[in-house]
């Protein structure tokens, strides 16, 4: 079985993308042999107010229940988040909590940040944080130049020790070696996925040994990123 758990839905502002609606998504999936993605509203990060991608997309995905999973899009910044959040896992049933700092803007560090990733916990749902969205070397002029600080990342999951992280889209080897000390101590997981890390060189090795195989995942950016690059790095893992 194959679970993607990077997914977008919705449209990206800096340039045209195709396949990100619900059923088109799912056809990708079909041809890649995907069984289950994750997925959140790109909508929803550029929405002053997220809730109304994350009620789009919860509509979306409707009639493919069985194939997709909609993470909500939280801004510990904006004044209703906290009963954002209750409305997405409560009564949207969303199952999960992305976080967007270099979007909305805020640090990890501030308090609501710390409430929102300690709230999710309490819930047992996990907080997925990309380092970028996309790579920022190519980005549009208007897009934002900042990624996820990975200290302000170590601090948020030592302030939130309960709390399942999932970390995508970067040099997720070297943010699992700086994280070791302080993940080996708390009682929930910190997974990561390898959509910016090859798979031939050392740094998959380095974050082999930082995470272990038990908390590396499979996220693709669909449909933002091509696909077939994760499957050739599928291939050539050679790990089970």
């Amino acid at each position: 079985m194959i679970i993607d758990l990077c997914g977008y839905l919705g449209h990206w502002p800096f340039r045209k993308i195709n396949n990100n609606d619900a059923q088109s998504f799912v056809k990708v999936m079909d041809e890649y042999k995907i069984n289950m993605s994750v997925v959140s509203s790109l909508n929803a990060v550029f929405y002053k107010d997220t809730m109304q991608g994350n009620e789009e997309i919860t509509q979306d995905i409707k009639p493919y229940s069985d194939r997709l999973v909609a993470f909500s899009v939280i801004n510990p910044a904006y004044p209703a988040w906290e009963k954002d959040f209750a409305t997405c896992i409560e009564k949207l049933g969303m199952k999960g909590v992305m976080m967007f700092p270099y979007y909305h803007p805020y640090r990890l560090t501030e308090a609501n940040a710390v409430k929102l990733a300690n709230l999710a916990g309490e819930a047992g749902v996990p907080v997925h944080i990309p380092v970028s969205i996309i790579n920022v070397r190519q980005r549009h002029w208007m897009d934002t130049n900042d990624v996820l600080n990975t200290g302000d990342f170590i601090s948020l999951i030592k302030n939130a020790p309960n709390t399942d992280f999932i970390v995508s889209n970067g040099a997720t080897n070297a943010i699992a070696s700086a994280a070791k000390d302080v993940d080996s101590k708390r009682k929930g997981k910190v997974y990561y996925d390898i959509q910016r890390v090859e798979v031939f060189n050392p740094a998959f090795d380095s974050l082999m040994k930082a995470a272990g195989p038990e908390q590396i995942v499979f996220g693709t950016g669909n449909p933002l990123q091509y696909l077939d690059t994760q499957f050739v790095k599928l291939q050539y893992m050679n790990v089970t």
